[in-house]
């Protein structure tokens, strides 16, 4: 299963997960399930540091919508995987399968930016900035989960990643660059270049598909 629990991963790098996410995240993470992943004892842990009379900013609170999207758009693709594979495309399924497990390290590190957020790692409170981008992207998304649930041709299936990949979701990390303080700003670059090339993977792909199947045979 995608993103499950590994405790020799967890017991070789400790540390980098207690600064990450903090000391309950790596209890929790050695006593968990073998079936859960890491994510799921993330959002458990941050569920329970809510309850305990922590109050969220309106930043924080953003994020956390958007790390719903981000997982959202990862069960998009993961249907997409399957239904590209019943209609014979095993290499648009891989693709599939590779931009899933994408939109599940996106969601890893909006994770990640919740905790710097309630650390105070923050010098400006972006929510006017987010609530169009989330009010929009809501509409968008439920339009495409409903699209998919109906069985989309390969052609439509291609849209769906130019729609979402091309969508303000992406625009949430370039917020936080601006939203957060200089030092997590600088942690957090490797990752707006994680996303730059996921964004480019995306685009190649779809193009190199549109010409292998889509242009040569007309519509599918």
């Amino acid at each position: 299963m995608l993103g499950v629990i590994q405790k020799k991963d967890i017991i070789q790098h400790p540390f980098i997960i207690i600064e990450g996410f903090g000391v309950r995240v790596l209890i929790r993470a050695l006593i968990a399930d073998e079936k859960e992943t890491f994510l799921d004892i993330v959002n458990e842990c941050f569920e329970l540091e809510e309850h305990e009379g922590m109050d969220d900013l309106s930043l924080s609170q953003a994020v956390k919508q958007f790390l719903g999207f981000e997982l959202r758009v990862r069960e998009i693709y993961l249907s997409l995987e399957k239904q590209m594979l019943e209609q014979g495309y095993q290499d648009v399924s891989q693709f599939f399968q590779e931009i899933a497990a994408h939109e599940e390290g996106h969601a890893v590190v909006l994770a990640r930016v919740r905790k710097e957020i309630s650390r105070g790692h923050f010098w400006k409170d972006s929510a006017d900035v987010y609530q169009g981008d989330i009010t929009a992207f809501e509409k968008a998304l439920k339009a495409v989960e409903e699209q998919v649930a109906k069985g989309p041709t390969l052609a439509e299936a291609l849209d769906i990643v130019d729609a979402l990949e091309g969508s303000e979701i992406n625009m949430v990390f370039d917020n936080l660059k601006d939203s957060v303080d200089m030092k997590s700003r600088t942690y957090f670059e490797r990752f707006f270049v994680m996303t730059n090339k996921h964004l480019q993977i995306c685009s190649t792909k779809v193009q190199l598909f549109r010409e292998r199947y889509i242009n040569k045979k007309g519509n599918c």
